[in-house]
């Protein structure tokens, strides 16, 4: 053995036991993801259109079900009803994508739904990429995020709060552009923490939990990123 290899730092990833529960976490987050995504599609052509007739139709669908989802469904998920919570959460937010894929693909009219399409698979991507990039990040790091959590504990409702009003009173010019791209900075290092988090400290009985926390995290993100293209668009 070489000096070098022999005071090199270790890297190792999560234990055996440890991988067999993000297995799980994994699986039930694709399920979560999956089932927003069919949601969406059906709420983008049924709710959406209807609810947005109505004057603030649309910021309070939006606002309730995200408060739906980030509050009332963690007591469950947290609670005796895991499944049921996780599930509904996923479900609520289908139904608050609906707004943002309506607004997205028919912002331009008609004409312009292949660029509304584009920018909804762009989005996807670069949350997928960002997330992967994270996870791979937390896979081999396991130094406190104390800070990350920190400023998330400070900011994050403000910021989730202005995220949904956002969206329904935007704000123009190059203020409203940086404050989407703050939206995206923390919404990115909330991921990152709840990745963290389920890596290396949940218990390994606690995959609906965890999935819970990675779902929800993952589609704040991809909010955030599709309100930046949209922003960017204009």
């Amino acid at each position: 053995m070489s000096v070098a290899s022999a005071y090199a730092p270790a890297i190792s990833g999560p234990s055996e036991a440890r991988i067999a529960f993000l297995r799980k976490v994994g699986l039930l987050t694709f399920g979560g993801l999956s089932l927003t995504a069919l949601v969406a599609v059906v709420s983008m052509f049924t709710i959406a259109p209807i609810i947005m007739r109505v004057p603030f139709g649309a910021f309070a669908a939006i606002l309730g079900t995200f408060f739906f989802a980030h509050y009332f469904c963690r007591k469950l998920v947290y609670g005796d009803s895991k499944m049921l919570g996780f599930a509904l959460s996923t479900v609520a937010e289908g139904i608050s994508f609906g707004f943002l894929l309506l607004t997205t693909i028919f912002y331009a009219g008609p004409e312009h739904i292949g660029e509304g399409m584009r920018i909804i698979a762009k989005g996807m991507g670069i949350t997928a990429s960002a997330g992967l990039g994270m996870l791979i990040y937390t896979w081999f790091n396991k130094s406190d995020l104390s800070m990350v959590k920190a400023g998330l504990s400070v900011m994050g409702l403000p910021m989730l709060v202005l995220m949904v009003l956002q969206f329904v009173f935007p704000v123009g010019g190059l203020f409203g552009l940086i404050l989407c791209g703050a939206f995206v900075v923390v919404s990115s290092a909330s991921l990152l923490y709840a990745l963290h988090t389920v890596v290396h400290e949940m218990d390994e009985d606690m995959h609906v939990e965890a999935a819970y926390e990675i779902t929800m995290k993952m589609l704040v993100l991809l909010w955030n990123v599709i309100q930046l293209l949209n922003r960017l668009r204009r």
